[in-house]
């Protein structure tokens, strides 16, 4: 797989209920495919947009789409490419998006209903490359990817299981001694560079 940031995510927090968290993106390509995980959500179309811009993809080419896991910071913007098959954890599909409350829900319901392919999947390998770890802690539908690429080494998509840097030196200095922040050093310890789903990658030197 050919590896490329698309754009790094971001936490933004107003005052009250107001908040635009948006998700890193991510590229990849071998030849047969071309794949984005997690594309993000409404905040960040202007970045992604200009980013497949820039690496000669429209959104027509996308064959997959992959999800660390079915939150709208993560996901709206799956709806924008119509010939990908979604993949994501088979467990999406026991929560009740309705319960998220009547306009969240429907939204949820929008994007699902935009997907034309939908291939769930489980703790294993995709084509050979893509190595999928379940990390439900933050949702029971979450993974984490780590992927062998040809120009950045193995490289960990964490999701939210460690979204931003400053969690993962929490876990690193033993601040967090819980069966998430053992499972992520682990991940950790097998990859090149780390892709967090809210803050700036890391590359391992």
């Amino acid at each position: 797989m050919e590896f490329e940031l698309l754009f790094p995510g971001s936490v933004l927090y107003v005052s009250g209920e107001i908040d635009a968290p948006t998700s890193s993106a991510v590229l990849l390509k071998d030849g047969e495919r071309t794949i984005i995980v997690d594309p993000g959500g409404f905040p960040s179309l202007k970045a992604l947009e200009s980013a497949l811009g820039k690496a000669g993809v429209a959104p027509e080419d996308v064959t997959d789409v992959l999800l660390t896991h079915f939150h709208l910071d993560h996901a709206f913007n799956t709806m924008f490419f119509k010939n990908a098959t979604i993949r994501l954890h088979k467990n999406y599909a026991t929560r009740n998006y309705k319960a998220f409350g009547p306009i969240i829900g429907q939204m949820y319901s929008m994007v699902i209903e935009s997907w034309s392919r939908v291939e769930p999947f489980e703790a294993g390998m995709l084509w050979d490359t893509i190595e999928i770890v379940e990390t439900p802690f933050h949702s029971r539908e979450h993974v984490s990817f780590l992927v062998k690429t040809i120009n950045a080494g193995n490289v960990l998509i964490f999701g939210d299981l460690c979204d931003r840097q400053f969690r993962f030196y929490e876990m690193r200095k033993g601040m967090r001694n819980d069966a998430a922040s053992k499972l992520a050093l682990e991940l950790y310890d097998r990859a090149d560079m780390i892709v967090f789903s809210h803050d700036l990658p890391i590359i391992k030197g």
